[in-house]
């Protein structure tokens, strides 16, 4: 009887085609943004596609540290419990961006909810740090990645510390409007599918004053306001209010 043959692989170019990497927003950031198209596939094969339903947890605090993920649609918030029972978030997540990474201990350092539905390329962690060392730009994309997470977390804590609330939500505004164009979104548009909740989470303040604050924004007609969605109306006078640097 003859030996049996693996089945022969498709050329780089056509599995590249047949995977949803071409058409993802996040193709051209982090860790994928230095890879060709064969190695894309490379590192597409040493995860799986994974998705998760709102408010479900992808991770926990102190949790053993286990599989990193690469964010492909939807938003999670990664967030710390405080002493006091409520939490902090101190990120969303969007399209893009990885989550996961950070540990302390061989633990994970943060929770991680989806507060849409989600979708994720899962790595494991193993995986993921074996395929870093054998790529260098790999590498390098991992410490710019974490490089601009921690900076962006000490700017969201001079926010929080500094700003009177309304500038709190103008700067959340303009940022989430920048995140989201940069991700070929509509520019004008800024989708807040997130609840009302969760943003007062993200910005340190209370449900009924980030609800005040839209509502004085949409007084000066900074802003239109939807169910989950906001409309800029003059993108000049909400950044000015933020604090927020001109594009």
């Amino acid at each position: 009887m003859a030996a049996l043959q693996p089945t022969p692989r498709s050329p780089p170019a056509i599995r590249y085609a047949q995977l949803p990497c071409p058409g993802c927003p996040g193709r051209h950031m982090n860790v994928c943004q230095p890879l060709d198209d064969e190695l894309q596939v490379d590192f597409f094969d040493t995860g799986l596609r994974q998705k998760w339903a709102r408010r479900q947890q992808l991770f926990r605090s102190g949790d053993p540290a286990g599989p990193i993920f690469k964010v492909t649609s939807g938003i999670v918030a990664v967030s710390r419990s405080l002493p006091n029972g409520t939490r902090q978030i101190l990120r969303f997540a969007l399209p893009g961006d990885i989550c996961g990474y950070l540990s302390e201990g061989g633990a994970y350092a943060f929770d991680g909810e989806a507060i849409t539905d989600v979708t994720t390329c899962t790595f494991q962690r193993d995986g993921f740090d074996n395929f870093a060392a054998t790529h260098d730009v790999t590498a390098e994309a991992v410490r710019r990645e974490l490089s601009q997470v921690l900076a962006s977390a000490g700017q969201h804590l001079i926010v929080l510390g500094r700003m009177p609330t309304a500038a709190r939500v103008a700067h959340f505004l303009c940022r989430m409007k920048a995140d989201l164009t940069s991700r070929s979104q509509t520019a004008g548009l800024v989708a807040l599918p997130m609840a009302r909740g969760d943003i007062a989470d993200y910005l340190g303040m209370r449900l009924e004053t980030v609800s005040r604050s839209f509502t004085k924004l949409h007084k000066l007609k900074l802003i239109s306001v939807s169910t989950d969605a906001v409309v800029v109306l003059d993108e000049i006078g909400l950044a000015a209010i933020g604090g927020y640097p001109p594009e």
